[in-house]
């Protein structure tokens, strides 16, 4: 396979909670669980070096880092409040003030945006159900080659995903946004044919509504900005059945366990056939 190190990759993920009444509790859990699956196999094996995170914000510290976070393939993910403008446009609000979800776009060639956050008319709204429970899984070198082999070979583009349809709220629980729950969920169990089979978010996001409606929710994401042809993946699929994302050892003592009892019953057949 060609050597593929001279790949970059970034990504800026933000949590802005809101605070007081409007306070959401599973942005930070939405912070955790989306760094971890970027770490994982099927997310990339993402290095954390190449993972920025910023926790309630200014709009200054957002601009300022997205303007200078600058490689091949750049994604931000941002879990918060959010609101349709009169005009329109559509806005996240961080600790000072809104901006809009063009303001994540920079001059990096490929970028993936995704948005938890509401898409209603009105005032700020909120951005679950405990879908997304898996580890990290051990880190393979064939996993983040294969990852920056795709950068590589993907035409310049960019996209950005929201949440939720025009005027629509995206709901939040302490175990993390329902989009971003479903979205994680989905995209640690795409079945491919090969091990880290690369899938872009256009399949994750197939899946995801009926995810989304078997646990109450009626929220549709949708596609609101597109430029180019970026294929980048946002998952690597798996070919195995377990697909979990995460490589699960049994522990020693059940281990032993098991030992001792196929050992018994091992001696008792012997015995009974005397």
């Amino acid at each position: 396979m060609r050597n593929f190190d001279t790949i970059t990759r970034k990504a800026v993920l933000i949590g802005s909670p809101g605070n007081n009444r409007g306070f959401l509790q599973g942005v930070g859990k939405d912070i955790e669980n989306m760094s971890r699956f970027l770490q994982s196999n099927k997310g990339g094996a993402w290095e954390k070096s190449e993972i920025l995170i910023l926790q309630n914000p200014s709009s200054y510290e957002v601009t300022s880092l997205v303007s200078r976070t600058i490689a091949d393939y750049v994604f931000i993910y941002f879990s918060g409040h959010g609101f349709s403008s009169l005009n329109n446009s559509w806005m996240v609000v961080l600790r000072d003030q809104a901006i809009s979800d063009c303001d994540f776009l920079n001059n990096s060639p490929r970028q993936l945006v995704i948005i938890d956050a509401c898409r209603n008319y009105s005032a700020p709204g909120l951005s679950g159900v405990p879908a997304f429970d898996d580890q990290v899984d051990h880190f393979e070198s064939a996993a983040y080659e294969l990852f920056s082999e795709s950068i590589a070979r993907s035409p310049e583009g960019k996209l950005i995903v929201h949440a939720t349809q025009p005027g629509k709220y995206s709901y939040d629980s302490p175990y993390g946004g329902y989009f971003t729950q479903a979205l994680l969920h989905v995209a640690t169990r795409m079945k491919t044919d090969e091990q880290y089979s690369p899938c872009t978010v256009n399949s994750v996001l197939h899946h995801m509504p009926t995810v989304l409606k078997k646990n109450g929710n009626n929220q549709v994401p949708s596609i609101t900005y597109r430029s180019g042809n970026l294929t980048v993946p946002f998952a690597l699929g798996s070919n195995v059945l377990a697909l979990s994302g995460t490589k699960k050892e049994i522990p020693g003592e059940l281990v032993g366990a098991l030992l001792l009892t196929f050992l018994l019953v091992g001696v008792v057949i012997a015995a009974s056939s005397n």
